[in-house]
């Protein structure tokens, strides 16, 4: 905006004689056939940034600019030239559907762009070599190294990046296909999913950025020191990647939009309504109580071996209940503040940490499904056998890194550890093939 567009859409208050009806889409001309702005426009470009230079970023500064009737995107509301406003009342929310498009385009592109990281970080872990195989010799100098892809810390680091690219890809595959349900819906005024699709979308698309950022910038390390170099490839890409957790503002505002659906949700459930889509598993909040859960809700995953730990209806139920009791305690703590005298907006604050932690544990159980249901699509079973290694993958080291929110015993928890490191051992025997599978020309690296 700031020194080539010549035309942009703004999106603006209309006011008709003094009412006001809310934001629209206007087009607006910016410069004349000279290149030069128009009078009253003032455009201008935000200066250097710290990724995503490549991308010309601007602000706009407009005082009392005319612009024809006609230019109003008028394909669900007009203005008439008498000045009369006419909405179409079965397509009032379509102007969602723009929005949610790119959410889903977000979810997915964090999967594909944190894919170009770790292809780059394991093939280099591949090649690259450091340590001697036998540090016990009497000459180690004399003994061959390993490549740093052999070291388990390397394993875990570069493949919880690859089960997340993986995850992320068919995640955003599936929304996308809810979307186009969901604007199918929206076409003939069914606005029932709505609500799910808007605040699911904003929690994945808060989660898969930040993680996908995050795991560039392990990937980056991964690397040593090569990775510091732009020639890498992979150092850059973080840089740039890192401004899309920022797309659409703060990621914290979406996952608090998420995490306000799920405690309607819970509401409702309670009060007898029943609960549809990706959420559904808070029709079961009636179980829970603060200090208190019904044994029944653990039940479903009694585990005692390794094999337990690998079967991912175990594993979807672990997810599940994570998100159930913890959004279930939260909406509970909520509601008890408010009864306490605190107001709404007082008590939603001092929840606001445990609510941004109910967005991502949803969303986290989303991902599974989602990944568990594309992996089910597959016919060729040696696919299908190396993508449920990954799927296990990503579950577990999930439930590693929050212990703390899972019933587990301590057995259980080191049957969790001792999955991992076996899946790390599988998934190093294909783990070029499977960042080749993505078919990334060098080009774009």
């Amino acid at each position: 905006m700031g020194k080539t567009s010549t035309h942009c859409l703004v999106y603006a208050n209309l006011i008709i004689e003094g009412r006001e009806y809310g934001f629209h889409v206007f087009m607006v001309q910016l410069r004349d056939e000279n290149h030069r702005p128009l009078p009253g426009v003032e455009p201008g470009e935000v200066g250097p940034k710290y990724g995503d230079n490549g991308t010309e970023t601007g602000f706009l500064r407009l005082f009392n600019v005319h612009i024809p009737r006609n230019w109003m995107l008028m394909k669900n509301q007009q203005v008439l030239e008498d000045g009369s406003y006419v909405k179409e009342d079965k397509n009032s929310k379509a102007q969602y559907g723009t929005m949610l498009s790119i959410r889903a385009g977000l979810v997915m592109g964090a999967g594909y762009r944190l894919a170009q990281g770790v292809t780059i970080a394991v093939r280099y872990s591949c090649v690259r070599h450091q340590g001697f195989t036998n540090t016990q010799g009497e000459s180690n100098r004399a003994n061959p190294e390993h490549p740093i892809i052999h070291y388990q810390n390397q394993q875990y680091r570069l493949f919880k990046q690859l089960s997340l690219a993986y995850a992320f890809v068919f995640t955003g595959k599936s929304i996308s296909d809810k979307f186009q349900k969901t604007m199918g819906d929206l076409a003939t005024g069914d606005t029932s999913d709505l609500p799910e699709m808007h605040a699911t979308s904003a929690g994945l698309k808060a989660l898969c950025t930040f993680e996908g950022a995050s795991g560039l910038e392990e990937c980056r390390k991964c690397c040593g020191g090569h990775g510091v170099l732009l020639a890498s490839g992979v150092s850059q890409m973080t840089l740039d990647y890192t401004t899309y957790c920022t797309a659409e503002g703060d990621r914290i505002i979406l996952e608090l939009q998420s995490a306000r659906y799920l405690i309607k949700m819970i509401t409702e459930a309670r009060s007898g309504a029943t609960v549809h889509g990706m959420a559904d598993y808070l029709n079961e909040a009636g179980k829970i109580k603060i200090g208190e859960v019904d044994p029944s809700v653990y039940l479903q995953y009694r585990a005692d071996t390794d094999e337990d730990f690998k079967d991912l209806k175990l594993l979807s139920s672990l997810f599940r209940n994570r998100a159930l009791v913890f959004c279930v305690e939260t909406a509970d703590r909520l509601n008890s503040l408010i009864k306490d005298g605190l107001s709404y907006d007082d008590a939603w604050n001092s929840c606001a940490v445990d609510l941004v932690k109910c967005s991502r544990v949803h969303c986290y159980y989303v991902i599974l499904q989602n990944f568990v249901s594309q992996i089910n699509a597959i016919e060729d079973m040696k696919v299908k056998r190396i993508l449920i290694c990954l799927c296990q993958l990503y579950a577990l080291i999930n439930i590693m890194e929050d212990l703390g929110s899972f019933e587990l015993t301590h057995k259980q928890k080191g049957l969790v550890r001792s999955v991992i490191n076996q899946l790390l051992k599988e998934v190093r025997v294909d783990c070029v093939p499977l960042v080749d599978a993505f078919e990334f020309p060098v080009s774009t690296f």
